[in-house]
């Protein structure tokens, strides 16, 4: 009679022993990330996941654990600084490929259209670009995925997750093939992340069709006992005025949450985490700890076997360890014609290099930074045979036509449009030919260029280009509509000439100009004229070659807030000046004819710190050093010297006080950023010292003042946020030396003027 027990006995243990655990993780975007802190929950319990499903973010969180991370790993890299570049669409700072950056202008608004369907343009598919997130899934995924064989049972825990194929309107499972393709796809959030090809079928989001795949668990696995993570649940029925939710529910299928067998248990996280907040990891992990360790006694009820912590630690480490090392051989271009994809290879690798991932890296990001390539996607294949990795790069060239929108609009008489068109050449160098164009009272400009950029071993791009530019500074600055004529200062410049530019590492950039202009100066060598006086006239044609040398990580191209730019230039001056005096002149001289030549070295640091905080610091330094003759007059010679403007505001004045062939100026700024780096408080203060000033002399000649006689301040605060479109700003203002030196303005846009013949 005692074989009975026993034999009972033995068959509970055999049950307990063989009891399988499922884990089901819903979509739900940065609420998501409450699924690390159930996973933490359930191995600090000892209660094992045996499987996995997971759609969207839960697919992404459930593919790290079947990659074989913990939940404390997995927690660290969600805090990580490059998974939050990764969510807002960036790329890590010393990735940024500056050589290949336009000349900042004042776009705010781009369409792009494609010649070849009859101009039919098209808006953004994506908030986010994924080039970074497509770039480490590919090394984080691409090992473990060789080692399970890509069948997605041999993973550290059997795995599913789905996506939703939008070509043939279905869900799709993946149980195979490239576990980093199938994550992406599942994550491809509408109008976040960029939609991606399986197989030929463009794939989405896979919480349109399904969003809490546990029918998918209990199908492919049938588990003992599930446990749900779900912090999802279905929209209510959109209203008539409501646009968004009737494109939502026109998209998506209504999903189950609920378990598809008796025994299972849903944990439903509450966090004040938004969807796209990735700001702040910490907060729906604890959420997500805290509602499980809630549910514990239930699960733990349920669930009679346990895992230890060390022999899960002890599994994992021999799981990843026997993943292959990542080294690339064959690369194959899709999608790209033979002369662009010759381009492509050329500037990857040379032939018989091997590529690793962090060797490879930055030349991926520089292909990234083209913009004649509007999407890269990587995938990586393991060949056992050879034990190397083949690189599949498939490309999508960028549309023929990019339209731009921009300029400045503000409360002073300083408003501008611009238009700029741009048009791609890609083959065997990737190439563009672009016209740009400002309109306002203020400043006018139109330029022509073309650049094209060369895959040699050392990055060369060449650019010939045509400008020219007006500066109207007025009497008054009352208004937008005030007609002050005649202007007190009108500067005119007309070039021709080429850059030669070539790249140094991701940040540098070596640049050769030689151009020839004329410039046209219209001015009043005081205050007390009328309309019907006759201004001074300089004309000065000249012919200019500079080299320039530039380091360049600021984060933004007007009222950055971290990063530096370090830049030191030579140049050379030779042309003719003619004077021609106007009618307000005392002493009324025939023409005035004279030779100039003349060389500048300047050098200028602009840098940041404390990037990662509320609070930044930064401060500028200047040096100029120039052999600039005197022109015919005073004012002639003053709007020929160098200018220090600091910020954007004053570049809209001309204050003579700041101008000079000499001097050494700087000053420090700090920052107060708020709202993930939305909102900037910025203050600053500036001193600038010239030598040897140009001083006005008898009937407004120019004389050289006595050395180091005059200092002028400068002070800024400005209340900026920056909008997804452009910045919007209020300014205060103080500038030495004039009669009214408090100015102020609110602000929308970018100060930012075409390139000028002497820089």
């Amino acid at each position: 009679m005692r074989i009975i027990p026993t034999l009972l006995l033995l068959l509970c243990i055999s049950v307990v022993q063989g009891q399988r655990v499922g884990l089901v993780l819903s979509g739900g975007g940065a609420t998501g990330l409450t699924h690390i802190g159930v996973m933490k929950a359930l191995e600090e319990n000892g209660i094992p996941i045996d499987y996995i499903t997971g759609s969207s973010m839960g697919a992404l969180v459930g593919g790290l654990y079947a990659a074989g991370l913990s939940p404390t790993e997995i927690d660290s890299l969600f805090r990580s600084d490059i998974f939050k570049i990764m969510a807002d669409g960036g790329i890590e700072p010393r990735y940024q490929y500056y050589f290949k950056q336009d000349a900042p202008d004042a776009t705010l608004l781009s369409l792009r259209l494609d010649l070849d369907t009859t101009l039919q343009y098209s808006l953004p598919t994506n908030l986010r670009e994924p080039a970074l997130i497509d770039y480490e899934q590919m090394t984080e995924f691409g090992p473990v995925a060789a080692l399970s064989g890509y069948d997605m049972d041999s993973l550290f825990v059997p795995y599913r997750c789905v996506a939703s194929d939008i070509t043939d309107q279905r869900s799709v499972v993946f149980n195979r093939g490239d576990l980093a393709q199938a994550i992406r796809a599942s994550m491809s959030y509408p109008f976040y992340f960029k939609p991606i090809r399986v197989n030929g079928n463009l794939m989405m989001d896979g919480g349109l069709y399904n969003n809490f795949p546990s029918d998918v668990m209990y199908k492919d696995f049938l588990p003992d006992f599930i446990v749900g993570s779900n912090v999802a649940n279905n929209s209510p029925p959109p209203s008539e005025d409501d646009l968004l939710g009737q494109l939502r529910a026109m998209m998506q299928e209504r999903t189950r949450y609920e378990i598809q067998c008796e025994n299972g248990v849903i944990v439903e996280p509450r966090t004040a985490t938004s969807l796209f907040d990735f700001s702040d990891a910490a907060l729906p992990i604890a959420d997500g700890y805290a509602e499980a360790m809630r549910r514990m006694p239930e699960i733990l009820a349920h669930v009679q076997r346990r895992v230890s912590p060390e022999d899960l630690d002890a599994r994992r480490k021999a799981f990843r360890s026997r993943a292959p090392k990542m080294e690339f051989g064959e690369v194959r271009i899709h999608g790209l014609t033979r002369s662009q994809t010759r381009y492509v290879e050329r500037s990857l690798y040379r032939e018989g290099e091997v590529l690793t991932p962090a060797s490879l890296k930055p030349k991926y990001f520089r292909m990234v930074a083209d913009r004649n390539i509007a999407m890269l996607y990587p995938k990586a294949t393991y060949r056992p045979e050879a034990q190397r990795f083949d690189l599949d790069l498939h490309v999508k060239t960028e549309k023929d036509l990019e339209v731009r929108f921009g300029g400045m609009f503000s409360s002073r008489p300083i408003n501008t449009g611009m238009v700029g068109l741009r048009y791609n050449l890609f083959g065997r160098s990737s190439a563009h030919i672009e016209a740009l164009s400002y309109f306002g009272k203020f400043y006018s400009a139109g330029q022509v260029k073309m650049r094209a950029y060369l895959s040699t071993k050392a990055p060369i791009y060449f650019e010939p280009l045509f400008t020219l530019h007006r500066w109207d500074h007025f009497r008054s600055f009352s208004t937008f509509f005030d007609e002050v004529k005649p202007s007190f200062i009108v500067i005119r410049e007309a070039y021709g000439g080429m850059n030669v530019g070539m790249g140094l590492d991701n940040k540098g950039l070596l640049r050769y100009d030689i151009k020839y202009g004329e410039t046209l100066d219209r001015y009043y060598q005081g205050i007390e004229f009328t309309g019907q006086d006759t201004s001074d006239v300089t004309k000065f044609r000249h012919l200019t070659t500079g080299l320039m040398i530039e380091r360049n990580s600021l984060n933004r191209k007007q009222h950055p807030n971290a990063g530096e730019s370090l830049m030191a230039s030579l140049r050379l001056v030779s042309g003719d000046e003619l004077t021609d005096p106007g009618s307000t002149r005392i002493n009324k001289n025939v023409d005035y004819r004279s030779q100039h030549e003349w060389a500048v070295a300047k050098v200028t640091l602009d840098q940041y710190f404390l990037p990662r905080g509320i609070f930044k610091f930064g401060f500028l330094a200047e040096g100029v050093f120039s052999t600039m003759p005197m022109f015919q007059n005073y004012t002639a010679s003053i709007i020929r010297s160098p200018a220090f403007q600091p910020t954007p505001e004053s570049k809209t004045y001309f204050m003579e006080q700041f101008r000079s062939p000499k001097y050494i100026a700087g000053g420090v700024r700090t920052i107060i950023a708020v709202a993930r780096n939305k909102f900037d408080l910025r203050l600053e203060a500036h001193v600038f010292q010239p030598y040897e000033p140009i001083v006005r002399g008898e009937d407004n000649a120019a004389v050289r003042g006595a050395s180091f006689t005059d200092r002028y301040y400068l002070g800024s605060g400005s209340l900026i946020y920056q909008s997804p479109v452009g910045p919007v700003w209020f300014n205060l203002s103080y500038f030495d030396g004039v009669k009214e030196p408090w100015a102020w303005s609110l602000n929308f846009g970018y100060i930012l003027f075409n390139q000028k013949a002497q820089e």
